[in-house]
């Protein structure tokens, strides 16, 4: 090893610093070199390595990043009310009325012919004013695009009221109705606004002469379109477009002066139907 003193002669400071402390020079094929020379070829070495490296890995394939998706598990719930007591009302809902109407007449009861063996919910509104309406809610689930179902059984002695399912429910005054008018034989679907129902859709109905009969919705988007379907007794009635209320709860709807019993109220999430990209700019 050789003493470089001189550091007058080195460029940079930071290089100079170096030699100061560390006063040595390395010997390549048997000459003499400085130190800082040595870290000058060193430093551009190592940049041209990099470079180099760089340019390799620029070449190769690269791993897409992977998307960051936040999913909630989808709703997949149904309500037979086996397990709740008689004469109450099932855990896990709640009551909202409108138009004049009491939040009483909902609870569960025996009924032998029950799809779901012995427990229904029987529901019975005395109200005369055509415009009064009970929500029975489900409570903690909030859906857009579903499909809901219930089994019905219209009661003698009141055919003047409907009942029916509710969805897109937003508050008490603001929510779709899907009934069926047994006086009528009509199946109708309201939007009720700021507690004002308007008729959206209506379909006859020829009713199978059966105890229960089942009433279905699905609602979807096709083409940015809010499609509503609505079916009885498993016969497609209407089929419309819609976009009057998006995400909202579920649950049971009566209307007027009447009274049903529900059984097998079932809500499923469509998950499949949910738009993956943004609508287009024009």
């Amino acid at each position: 090893m050789n003493v470089h003193s001189d550091t007058s002669k080195v460029p940079n400071p930071l290089f100079r610093h170096m030699i100061i402390h560390n006063p040595g020079a390395c010997t390549v094929r048997g000459k003499s070199m400085p130190l800082w020379g040595n870290i000058g070829v060193f430093i551009l070495g190592g940049c041209f390595l990099l470079s180099s490296s760089l340019s390799f890995a620029a070449d190769q394939p690269q791993e897409l990043p992977k998307p960051d998706l936040k999913a909630t598990p989808p709703v997949f719930q149904e309500w037979n009310f086996e397990s709740s007591s008689t004469d109450t009302l099932p855990d896990g809902f709640h009551i909202f009325s409108g138009g004049g109407a009491s939040t009483e007449g909902w609870a569960v009861h025996e009924d032998s012919s029950a799809p779901s063996r012995s427990h229904v919910v029987r529901q019975s509104l005395a109200c005369q004013n055509p415009d009064c309406y009970q929500l029975f809610v489900a409570d903690n689930i909030q859906v857009d695009y579903v499909d809901i179902s219930v089994r019905l059984k219209m009661l003698l002695g009141s055919p003047s009221g409907y009942a029916g399912l509710a969805f897109g429910i937003q508050d008490a005054k603001n929510f779709y109705a899907t009934v069926v008018h047994p006086e009528s034989n009509h199946v109708v679907v309201y939007a009720v606004k700021e507690g004002v129902p308007t008729e959206i859709a209506k379909a006859e109905l020829i009713p199978n002469d059966i105890p229960w009969h089942f009433l279905r919705i699905q609602r979807y988007t096709i083409v940015s379109k809010e499609v509503i379907e609505v079916f009885f007794d498993h016969h497609m009635l209407l089929s419309f477009w819609d976009g009057s209320f998006r995400v909202g709860k579920i649950g049971l709807v009566a209307m007027g002066n009447t009274g049903f019993a529900f059984d097998n109220l079932r809500a499923m999430e469509l998950l499949t139907q949910r738009p993956f990209s943004r609508p287009s700019a024009y």
